[in-house]
């Protein structure tokens, strides 16, 4: 097999694992077992279980980032800010319970994660905040930083609530709407109530 095509294989696949069983718990040889090859070969791609871990964040951050910016493009500023929350948290969605709490004894990985999603988010709805401020679509005294710290805050709520979707996805997205209801002007709030009534936004489950 092209070592390329095999590398690509072995980052789905263990993407999968961690995801659904935790870091934990997915060990190389599971990984090896599910993929139909021996552990030689694994070690032969990825010399330790940190490292593959490292490649599958960084794979699913890719993913979700190249999603971002086609879907950003047909949006307006108000529209993308709502689609950067949902997607964010359909890209938590994905993750365990178990992961997300043992991803932070893998710091290189949680890094990895910060730098390459965290960040560029935070700037990306920085900017379409302010456009949002300039377009009368958010008050002007809005503090985008509070915004971003609530909009963080309840995605970790409702990631380890105790109850399951649809009703953890819809208490994320009504929190995140009333949120930027109340920042909103008037005319935000307008366009916040024709994006719900028409449905063009609706958080991943």
């Amino acid at each position: 097999m092209d070592p390329r095509v095999l590398r690509r294989k072995i980052i789905r696949t263990a993407s999968g694992c961690f995801h659904k069983n935790g870091i934990k718990a997915t060990s190389m040889n599971s990984i090896s077992e599910a993929l139909h090859i021996s552990k030689r070969t694994l070690y032969q791609v990825f010399l330790s279980k940190s490292e593959l871990l490292e490649a599958c964040v960084s794979f699913q951050i890719e993913k979700s980032r190249k999603q971002i910016e086609e879907k950003c493009r047909t949006l307006n500023c108000l529209e993308a800010i709502v689609y950067l929350n949902y997607q964010t948290y359909a890209l938590s969605g994905i993750l365990s319970a178990d992961f997300c709490r043992e991803i932070v004894k893998y710091p290189e990985a949680l890094a990895l994660f910060s730098r390459e999603y965290r960040e560029p988010l935070h700037e990306k709805c920085a900017s379409l905040f302010r456009e949002a401020q300039q377009k009368k679509l958010i008050q002007p005294e809005s503090n985008f930083e509070l915004a971003f710290m609530f909009f963080e805050n309840t995605l970790l709520y409702a990631l380890f609530a105790p109850y399951e979707e649809p009703k953890r996805a819809l208490t994320y997205s009504n929190a995140v709407l009333t949120y930027l209801a109340g920042v909103c002007t008037a005319e935000g709030r307008k366009e916040l109530h024709r994006m719900t009534a028409s449905g063009e936004l609706q958080p991943a489950v």
